[in-house]
């Protein structure tokens, strides 16, 4: 995983074992291991219980210093008086105490932007959260404003504020999915079937919802889980996924030479275009990344859009690459 490249240096069976065996995902840890490090003073990969008190106060979990040097002697497993990484990850992935676990993971989901929600019915609302990024819901909102912007259907619901939950209120009544589903894949929806006309019922609006996930799945999205109350009480996690998925395809789809012509200096020797564009959208956007993080001089290249990317390096060299020299891009 990326936790694990990321901590080569350590004892790899144990950080392998532990990893396999955590439910934490890596975003998680990467998060707290950043934490880490900032309070690891001398980088000598430990920190002393003096430390430890300074991290989890920054996190908003006061303990009074006997706690601390509980906790140090309880996860100091080879007694050097100090905690080290895998050992500061077992205190926080094992605290038994729900009000401390609860304030140290809202602390690092803030840090990454991110909402957590309860779940879906007032059952796994009892038991289960689901979280949706800032960013995410912002940018889905600004890029239906600039697509959608023109359209006489959605003039009602337009433009969106990026800024607070607006979008969760604009998907209600079905009408945004199913435009959504139509500028990605062009009429796969009869626009005729959409129910448009004011006031809408709540049976138009299920039928709207109903058409927007049928087609959805139609075109290649997976809509397991998603029924038409989930998209009509404007669930978050639901909601993003699915509008996620739709702007994704929409956007693969235009990898292609008619809209792209520079794909053509993508062939590698000996290779012809007709059997290069049998690759995926994605296959071929990898190949156009490394293409320019090759260009750079740099030997850093990609192979997905996830375990890849995620310290941003590409992305900076990307950016550097392709930048009008005007733009003053100075990362």
């Amino acid at each position: 995983s990326n936790f694990t490249n990321m901590n080569s240096n350590m004892a790899a069976g144990e950080g392998a074992n532990f990893v396999r065996r955590s439910s934490v995902s890596d975003e998680f840890m990467l998060e707290i291991k950043e934490m880490f490090d900032n309070c690891d003073t001398n980088k000598d990969g430990s920190i002393s219980s003096a430390e430890l008190s300074d991290l989890l106060q920054g996190v908003g979990i006061k303990l009074p210093g006997y706690k601390v040097r509980e906790l140090t002697d309880k996860f100091d497993k080879n007694n050097d008086g100090v905690i080290s990484w895998f050992e500061f990850l077992r205190m926080v992935t094992s605290f038994k105490d729900k009000d401390l676990a609860t304030t140290f993971l809202n602390v690092v989901k803030e840090r990454r932007g991110v909402v957590t929600t309860g779940g879906t019915s007032e059952v796994s609302a009892l038991g289960t959260t689901h979280a949706f990024s800032h960013e995410e819901k912002h940018a889905f909102s600004e890029w239906i404003n600039n697509h959608l912007g023109a359209d006489p259907d959605c003039q009602h619901l337009l433009p969106i504020d990026a800024d607070s939950l607006d979008l969760f209120e604009k998907v209600k009544d079905g009408i945004l999915f199913c435009k959504l589903i139509n500028l990605s894949s062009p009429e796969t929806i009869d626009e005729r079937a959409i129910n448009r006309k004011k006031p809408l019922n709540v049976y138009k609006i299920t039928e709207n919802q109903l058409l927007a996930i049928n087609s959805a799945s139609s075109i290649g999205c997976s809509t397991v889980n998603i029924g038409a109350e989930d998209l009509k009480k404007g669930t978050p996690h639901l909601v993003l996924g699915l509008m996620w998925q739709i702007i994704r395809i929409g956007l693969f789809s235009k990898i292609d030479l008619h809209n792209n012509p520079g794909i053509a200096k993508l062939l590698r020797e000996g290779e012809d275009l007709v059997e290069m564009l049998k690759l995926a959208p994605e296959e071929i956007l990898i190949r156009w990344v490394n293409y320019h993080l090759a260009n750079s001089g740099s030997d850093r290249r990609i192979a997905n859009f996830t375990a890849d990317i995620v310290d941003s390096e590409a992305y900076v060299i990307l950016l550097q690459q392709i930048s009008p020299k005007e733009a003053g891009n100075n990362l």
